[in-house]
């Protein structure tokens, strides 16, 4: 009888895998050559991000320029099947010489510039730089080595139109963009740079570094509708730009109406980066769009100790640059301006033979003293104001500040202090007293005037707050804490040079007498000094001088209460809308068309707009008056609850707040109502809130509002991700 043998599983499992093998030797024949390894990568239509690396270069004898460069992900993985038309552009140039294309100014004292290798010819004798190549205008130009590397053959020559050659002994430079799309629609850009001498095949570091692009990404933030995204958004960095608007970059320039109608007389234009940028900024200043003051070259021109020409703004040897700003009759002196022919006096226009050059060219100012060390715009803004102490009176009437203003170590005397009245009443120098209780402050602005000031024999200043002239109980209700601010200005003379202030000199423009900024400082009644703010702060002041540095429209200020001492929850806008802080920066900032509107962690930080944030004993915020008029003793301010009010600040009348959305506001312990007025104009305005003497029974009856329980932070990002002004 057979016996039948039972296997388990792993014992089959051994027993067919050594038939297979006798199988396979039994086969005989040649194993053959080993695959070829697969991409560990992706196609470029896969991917969300992109970067490229520029990994050498060779020129041939032609002038044709070959690159080999590398493609990955956000997650450094290689990515393939780069097209031609992907490769948005090549630049490629040199360091050289003013000499070289005849635009040096000081005789004997050339500056080393940029020079392009692919010029362009704009007539009259004017070139650019700007004649790149474009991988749309070759069908075979990039190999796709099908690894995440590329070699790029240019078909075009190096072509100067003959001013200079191809120098393979100084540092040579490439600019790569590329820009594509993935399967989702994407855009993806990239922009890479390479420095070499072809001469030893050496790489060399950055030549040009003047400014570093993260300054300008400060204001210009990617993702926003102020980036850096120029030529159908394809060049998103400084350093792309200096690739073709070199220093010698310009072409006669005709202005056109709307209508495309000529506007006065071609005129040439400086289309060098720095002209561009100069005339740029200095310019968006008066039309309201640059937020500082363009004379602060600072702002861009950062001391940086990884920029090796960071300090090349102060060399005093390019005429063009100051022409790039003082191009006026409002920007020269008068016996520069030739007012005849709208232009500067011919003997006028070599600014840097008189003005520069560490005082060997005479007493005249060049960048750095024109612009801060003899400048008292500049000079003012190290002087610093600091309170001392406070004592406030028993009955709470009357309180007495003790301030001094410093100018390094040397006290500024109450004498050098702008006196005169304020145009719209006050004073020009002043203090800015209130209190803070319930996360706001207490009271609507109240500036102290200079009239208030006295001097004291150790040179400190006194100013003594009485009521009723100020409400001063008012501020100090609940237990407030103190909060003191300034709006002082300081006089000089001519050159920066503080002085004693000349009332007919300042009228007669003969001195100045320029805001100082402003630090806020906090007490308690007792005189005790509080170290920081009592109140949230929802926004941090860096975020706004990153782009408008202490220069703020009408307050010069280094932190957010020297904003809402002013612009807080009890102040409205004149009978209609609201004069809060949240409400005069969003309504702003909405308008420009400059930051993407509801990107709220630019100002806002991490989390700094959550509802969570307003505290459940916040104060309500005025947002106009019963009848829409400015508040008088017949009408009543309107208030709207704390929660709502950060909501409103944005979404509100005509066009993101209907009776829907009042209602489910409402339902959730919101205080709002809307008030339609018509004013003067025929023109229709709202006011939002209830009367103030009713406010305290609806929010009882209301209960505590609970916005936040559903809109949280991280829904309010998600809401608000993909709202943005157009791109045109």
């Amino acid at each position: 009888m057979m016996k039948h043998i039972r296997l388990t599983a792993r014992s089959a499992a051994f027993i067919s895998a050594g038939i297979m093998s006798l199988a396979l030797v039994g086969c005989g024949g040649d194993d053959g050559q080993p695959g070829k390894d697969g991409v560990v990568g992706s196609p470029i239509t896969a991917v969300n991000a992109i970067k490229s690396t520029i990994n050498s270069a060779t020129v041939n004898d032609n002038g044709i320029l070959a690159i080999n460069f590398s493609l990955a992900d956000a997650n450094g993985a290689a990515v393939i099947a780069l097209k031609n038309a992907d490769i948005s552009a090549v630049s490629f140039g040199r360091m050289g010489s003013e000499d070289e294309v005849g635009i040096t100014d000081i005789e004997g004292k050339p500056r080393q510039i940029w020079l392009s290798y692919f010029n362009k010819d704009k007539g009259d004798n004017h070139f650019t730089g700007s004649s790149y190549f474009k991988g749309s205008d070759c069908t075979d130009c990039l190999t796709d080595n099908s690894d995440g590397t590329y070699t790029l053959t240019l078909n075009k020559a190096v072509d100067t139109l003959g001013k200079y050659k191809f120098a393979a002994n100084t540092t040579n430079g490439i600019y790569l963009g590329i820009k594509s799309t993935n399967a989702q629609q994407k855009t993806l850009v990239d922009n890479s740079f390479f420095y070499w001498q072809p001469s030893t095949d050496t790489v060399q570091s950055q030549p040009k570094d003047v400014i570093a692009n993260e300054t300008c990404q400060s204001c210009h933030r990617p993702g926003h509708e102020g980036e850096l995204a120029f030529h159908g958004g394809k060049h998103t960095t400084l350093e792309s730009c200096t690739f073709c608007h070199t220093d010698y970059n310009t072409y006669m320039k005709q202005d056109v109406d709307a209508d495309k109608n000529p506007v006065g007389s071609p005129y040439k234009f400086d289309g060098s980066i720095k002209g561009m940028a100069h005339e740029i900024h200095s310019h968006a200043f008066y039309t309201g769009i640059y937020p500082q003051a363009a004379s602060n070259c600072q702002t861009c021109h950062q001391a940086d100790d990884n920029l090796t020409m960071a300090d090349a703004w102060k060399a005093d040897l390019d005429t063009a640059t100051c022409m790039n700003c003082h191009n006026s009759a409002y920007a020269v002196p008068s016996w520069h301006w030739d007012a005849a022919n709208n232009q500067i006096k011919d003997d006028k226009k070599n600014c840097v033979s008189c003005h520069g050059g560490e005082g060997d060219k005479g007493d005249y100012r060049g960048a750095e003293s024109g612009h801060y060390s003899q400048n008292a715009n500049a000079h003012s803004t190290k002087i610093k104001v600091v309170f001392d102490g406070v004592t406030v009176a028993t009955d709470k009437m009357s309180v007495t500040a003790i301030f001094k203003v410093m100018d390094g170590t040397e006290l500024v005397p109450l004498a050098q202090i702008d006196p005169r009245p304020y145009k719209y009443g006050g004073y020009n120098s002043a203090l800015v007293f209130n209190g803070i209780a319930d996360d706001d402050f207490s009271v609507n602005y109240q500036k102290v005037g200079f009239e208030y000031f006295t001097q004291l024999s150790d040179g400190r200043i006194q100013a003594v707050i009485n009521e009723p002239t100020y409400k001063v109980s008012a501020a100090l209700a609940d237990d407030a804490v103190i909060a003191l601010s300034s709006q002082l200005h300081v006089c000089y003379n001519a050159k920066g040079v503080r002085a004693d202030c000349d009332v007919t000199n300042l009228n007669n423009d003969k001195q100045s007498a320029p805001y100082l900024v402003s630090d806020t400082y906090y007490f308690k009644q007792d005189g005790t000094k509080v170290d920081k703010s009592p109140r949230t702060q929802h926004a941090e002041m860096k975020a706004c001088q990153d782009c408008h540095t202490t220069s703020i429209t009408h307050r010069y200020s280094n932190d957010m209460d020297g904003c809402a001492s002013c612009h807080n929850g009890t102040r409205d806008k004149k009978g209609a809308g609201s004069s809060n802080l949240a409400y005069i920066v969003h309504s702003e900032h909405y308008l420009t068309g400059f930051f993407r509107k509801t990107d709220c962690q630019t100002c806002h930080g991490k989390d700094g707009f959550s509802l969570d944030k307003i505290t459940v004993d916040a104060a309500p915020v005025a947002f106009g008056t019963t009848d829409g008029a400015k508040l008088s003793a017949t009408n009543e301010q309107t208030l709207v609850s704390p929660q709502t009010a950060a909501c409103v600040s944005c979404h509100t009348k005509p066009y993101s707040l209907n009776e829907q959305t009042i209602s489910h506001i409402k339902s959730f312990g919101g205080v709002l109502e809307v008030r339609e007025f018509t004013d003067d104009k025929n023109m229709k305005t709202f006011a939002l809130g209830v009367a103030r003497s009713l406010y305290d029974a609806e929010a009882k009856a209301a209960g505590a509002e609970t916005c936040s329980t559903c809109h949280t932070t991280d829904r309010l990002l998600e809401q608000h991700k993909n709202w943005a002004f157009p791109k045109y």
